[in-house]
Formats: C-alpha cells, structure tokens, sequence
C-alpha cells in the first residue's frame, strides 16, 4: 500500500510541477520580440540567439529629411516624399526646386525638436547598441562588395572610414535589416551605385556615421544619419536615395545641414510607414531558458496525470 502511496504522490508532483511551468510562461519566458517590431530584437538579453533588428524611430519615421542646421538645394529638381525639417535651426524657406509631398518644416518647432530627440534616443541607441555580425568590420572599400544582412562596423574602430569608389557597385543580398556603423566619414563617389537583390528592401537599410556624408553616387538606399553634415549629389550625375529604380531612404544631419548643392536631379524618401517582414524565430542559445510548455496543454496533462493517479488507488 505504501508503495501505491508513493507512486501516486509522485504523480502529483509531476502534474503540479508541468502545470506551473504552463501556467508560468507568460513571466518566465523571454520576450524575443521587439516592441516596435516583429523582427527578433538585437538587445543583448541572455539566452537567445537573435537577428539583426530593424529599429524604432519614433517620429522620425515621418521624415525624408532632417537636419540639425538647415537645409539647402542648389538649383536642381529635388523631389522629396515624407517631412522635411531642421532642428535647433530651422530650415529656412523652401526652395523653389523642391518638391514634397509630406509637411516642410520651414522653422523649427516641438515636431523637429522631437524627431531630433526622437534620432538620439531611439534611433542612434538602438543602432549603436546591436551586437556586430560575424564578418564584422568591413573593409573600408565597398566597392565590388555583396553584404547580406547583419550590422557591420569598418576596419579602423571609431577612426574608420567607408568609401564607395567611383564606377563600382556595392550589393546588398537578402531579406533583412543592413546596419553600416561608420566611425567618421561616409563617401559614395561619384557613378557608384548600390544595387539590392534577393529581397532586400531599401527601407530596411541603415547608415550610422560619425561625422560627415557625402553621396554621390547614381543610388544609395537606406537612412543615413550622420553625426555632421549631408551632402547629396556634388557629382555629374543624378542621385536616388532608394535603389532598383525606387526611392527608399532618409537623410538625416544631427548638428548640421543637409545640402544639395549640384545640378541634377535628386529624389529622396519614401520610408515613412514601412513595416519590415517578419524575421526567422528565434533560437535558445545554449544555456539559454528552455520554452515553457503552452498552458492548454499542462492543463490538459495535469487531467489525465490525476485521472492516472486516482484509477490506481482505486484499484488498491
């Protein structure tokens, strides 16, 4: 009789001890998703092992265009989809070659404040914060590259530089978020292009650099946020800020101005709004906490361990 005892004792046990890990996998299991995201986050947090993020922006999102000191355009066609703005300094008077579809922020106000705040806090953090990918750093030439997603620091640390070469082609290969850390000055000469296959997106591309930018390339796609200023076609040809033919991107200065200053076409934006597809499921990393088993199912466990139990000390 006592080892019947036994038996059904430990019975219980297991029943309670799988119901609880049901019922508790709501405040033991890891979050691995972003909250501004359905891509698995970047955010260091043990255990799992995750992908590249796409990351929040706040109300930058709304903006094509965003400086800190103003924004100038040459004589050219420069045609804008989303917000532009310019904050502490505002950015001035619309020039008669621009065109926006979106709100020009001709002086600064509590919107480009914020979106400012909104680069600093969200934007830059997360970026800045993302482990680097295996591969990482890069070299300084990008030309002739094929990168697949991942976030991707430069030879050199914080000095580093990067630098697409006149004529040659960078491609981005991949569904994903492409986050590019650049410790000073980001160059895309002039007849460079960056060409996206194999799914990757334009608006799921990033550039974090340091101090200045300066594109001149046929397309360059992606948000870049330089720590000076932008400038955007110097060159002898037109410039896409997307690429495939499409625009995709944003330009943002944190402390400076976004200029125009050639003489051919420019376009720019058309990111506000986008919504990344979903990322590959995250993976326990070894060590990492086991998934919990679904409530329904440690409920419904829990039932036919005790009815076990119960049809054996009936029996006895």
């Amino acid at each position: 009789m006592k080892r019947v005892v036994r038996g059904a004792i430990s019975f219980l046990v297991v029943a309670l001890a799988l119901a609880n890990t049901g019922c508790g996998s709501k405040s033991s299991e890891r979050s691995a998703t972003s909250p501004t995201s359905s891509r698995p986050t970047a955010s260091g947090d043990e255990g799992w092992v995750t992908s590249t993020a796409y990351p929040p922006l706040g109300t930058v999102d709304q903006f094509a265009v965003l400086a800190g000191a103003g924004v100038t355009t040459a004589l050219q066609s420069v045609t804008i989809t989303g917000d532009v703005g310019s904050s502490p300094i505002g950015a001035g008077a619309q020039p008669a070659g621009m065109t926006v579809t979106g709100t020009y922020f001709a002086a600064a106000n509590a919107v480009t404040a914020q979106a400012q705040l909104d680069v600093t806090n969200m934007l830059v953090a997360n970026l800045a914060g993302q482990p680097a990918t295996a591969g990482s750093p890069l070299l300084v030439q990008l030309g002739g590259a094929i990168v697949t997603p991942g976030v991707y620091d430069f030879v050199g640390g914080a000095a580093s530089t990067a630098d697409i070469a006149a004529t040659t082609t960078l491609q981005l290969s991949g569904n994903g978020s492409y986050v590019f850390r650049v410790g000073t000055a980001l160059t895309a000469n002039v007849g460079s292009n960056v060409v996206l296959t194999n799914g990757a997106n334009p608006c799921d591309v990033f550039w974090l650099v340091g101090t200045a930018a300066t594109i001149s390339g046929l397309n360059f796609p992606g948000t870049v946020i330089a720590g000076a200023g932008v400038t955007v076609n110097s060159g002898s040809n037109t410039v896409n800020i997307g690429a495939n033919g499409i625009r995709g991107g944003r330009v943002i200065s944190r402390t400076a101005s976004v200029s125009h200053p050639g003489t051919l076409a420019i376009t720019e934006g058309g990111c506000s709004g986008f919504v990344p597809a979903a990322g590959p499921t995250p993976t326990p990393a070894p060590g990492g906490p086991v998934p919990a088993l679904p409530a329904a199912a440690a409920w419904g466990l829990l039932a036919i361990l005790l009815a076990s139990g119960a049809f054996i000390l009936s029996r006895h």
